[in-house]
């Protein structure tokens, strides 16, 4: 009788373990920026705001973004700085530029982080602006 429990219960732990395991990936592959985004200057290269393309705002804004948090945007003379932030358990990024200008006003905003790599950032905006997009790509 102990027998058939024992290898019934063994079944059912192995079984548990690989369940868990599988679904516990979700939570801990990372799509970091941080590692990314650190290194070097980035332009936009695509931003959608409720459905209107406004990409042609952003035309020659550089920005660059510290390890310490802080991100410059800068465009020929003219250097607007502010603070960035990653939170990697939500998979998003913040932005908060120091400006009343308004075509720099719509990076302000959390973005969840869709794809990362060396050469793109792409991130999408719910919350705020449904239907939201921002790329950004490597100079």
């Amino acid at each position: 009788m102990k027998k058939p429990f024992l290898l019934f219960t063994l079944k059912c732990c192995v079984i548990l373990y690989f369940a868990a395991c599988t679904g516990i990936n979700n939570y801990t592959v990372s799509v970091a920026a941080t590692p990314h985004v650190t290194k070097g200057t980035w332009k936009v290269d695509h931003l959608m705001s409720t459905g209107t393309d406004e990409t042609s705002q952003l035309n020659g804004y550089n920005l660059t973004f510290s390890p310490s948090g802080k991100i410059i945007a800068q465009k020929n003379s003219e250097v607007v700085t502010g603070n960035w932030s990653e939170d990697e358990i939500e998979k998003r990024i913040t932005i908060s530029l120091d400006t009343k200008d308004p075509a720099l006003e719509k990076l302000n905003h959390y973005w969840d982080i869709s794809t990362a790599t060396d050469n793109s950032i792409q991130l999408k905006n719910t919350e705020n602006s449904p239907g939201g997009r921002l790329q950004i790509t490597s100079l």
